[in-house]
């Protein structure tokens, strides 16, 4: 019903006095009208395309001509005469139930104004979700293949992450965000006008890369050093935009980009696709059983903090920090900075790498971020400021080196 109503409501939103006088035919053959879009004998224009009418009270008992009289057909709703040659004095009409009508039509018109705005708010503030569902959690929510607790977890959504909600089946919501469609606990997604409420609190600016690979500068300039460089298809955290030039948070640098070659928007963050390693699978396809228990038990931080020089899993670390605290955990003693944890391990080539092996970025000509490699061509590691502790792609950008510490 709301839909019907916000389409008449906005299909006519400029001629709601026009409305009116059209739902007064039905009272009336002969209706007079005054109007001040025109002054001429084309009453007809002027009703159709949105001439301010209005109705003439019974205690007017001019006459009038061009700037009154019109004949109105009831069946098509229109005026469809109006000259100078029609004349006729208002006090001989019976005017009542033009203005009962004409009070009918009003409250109609407030009917449609207010459904209309109520449609607006249920509307998302996200033109690319239709119905939009915000996660209401602390840190990452689970998306599961089924409606079910003990279903397989195919998805992560973290916190304040925008989802299309398709459908509700009991206690849960079947969603859709990024590459992830699954389901998830109802009582952990906001909806309606609570979710526009936090959606317009925390949407963040980002780039997204549209050449086939991005390279980021020190400087706001081609001469500058490249400190990395970025995949196509990849979404990078915006800092701030000037001239031709664009600042972007990547990893736990910053540096500038081409505005050419990105686009730049609005929007909430998405889901990641997880793909469950469990200690059985793992040994049969000749990873270390290690691994599983050590990717979730790294899974179990996202969203976390990051922060610089930190070491702490809950309250914050960076990169190399929580390399090296993960695999505390597991009783393996890892160097402090990514470049020195380069030179732990086995080095091992990007075609065999397996959950659990550590991938190296470099940061201009040296490595400066170090990450997990968790499987399915994805990487946990903490991040930015902004985005703390996440899952990405693992390729993001070409990595330096990657190494084993599992035996």
């Amino acid at each position: 019903m709301k839909n019907k109503l916000k389409d008449v409501y906005f299909k006519y939103k400029k001629h709601i006095t026009s409305i009116a006088v059209m739902t007064l035919v039905t009272s009336a053959t002969l209706v007079v009208v005054e109007t001040t879009y025109s002054r001429n004998n084309n009453v007809t224009n002027a009703v159709a395309e949105g001439g301010i009418t209005t109705v003439m009270s019974s205690a007017d008992t001019k006459e009038v001509s061009t700037e009154g009289t019109a004949s109105v057909n009831a069946n098509s709703a229109l005026v469809v005469n109006a000259s100078s040659k029609d004349m006729v004095k208002v006090s001989e009409l019976d005017v009542t139930p033009i203005e009962e009508n004409l009070e009918n039509s009003k409250k109609n018109v407030e009917v449609y104004e207010k459904a209309a705005k109520e449609e607006q708010e249920d509307e998302s503030v996200i033109t690319a979700y239709t119905n939009l569902g915000v996660a209401n959690v602390d840190t990452y929510l689970n998306i599961r293949e089924e409606a079910d607790e003990g279903a397989s977890i195919i998805g992560k959504l973290p916190v304040n992450a925008g989802c299309e909600v398709i459908k509700e089946e009991n206690d849960w919501y079947y969603i859709q965000s990024g590459s992830v469609t699954g389901y998830v606990k109802a009582e952990y997604i906001l909806t309606g006008d609570e979710a526009n409420k936090v959606a317009k609190e925390n949407l963040s600016m980002v780039a997204y890369v549209n050449a086939d690979v991005l390279m980021v500068r020190e400087e706001k300039s081609t001469d500058s050093k490249i400190l990395s460089y970025v995949a196509n298809g990849e979404e990078v955290e915006v800092a701030a935009t000037a001239d031709d030039w664009t600042q972007v948070n990547i990893d736990d640098i910053t540096g500038y980009v081409k505005t050419e070659y990105v686009d730049i928007y609005k929007t909430l963050p998405k889901a990641v696709s997880v793909q469950e390693l469990k200690a059985e699978e793992a040994e049969a396809n000749g990873y270390s059983s290690t691994a599983a228990e050590l990717v979730s038990y790294a899974e179990q931080f996202l969203g976390n903090p990051y922060v610089w020089g930190g070491t702490s899993l809950t309250n914050g670390t960076d990169c190399s920090g929580f390399t090296m605290s993960v695999y505390a955990h597991f009783g393996y003693s890892l160097s402090r900075t990514s470049a020195a944890q380069s030179n732990n391990g086995t080095r091992v080539s990007l075609d065999e790498l397996q959950p659990g092996d550590l991938l190296f970025y470099n940061h201009g000509s040296s490595i400066g971020h170090v990450a997990i490699y968790i499987g399915n061509g994805q990487i946990i590691h903490a991040s930015t400021e902004k985005t703390g502790i996440i899952i990405s792609n693992a390729f993001y950008t070409t990595p330096a080196c990657a190494t084993r510490i599992l035996n």
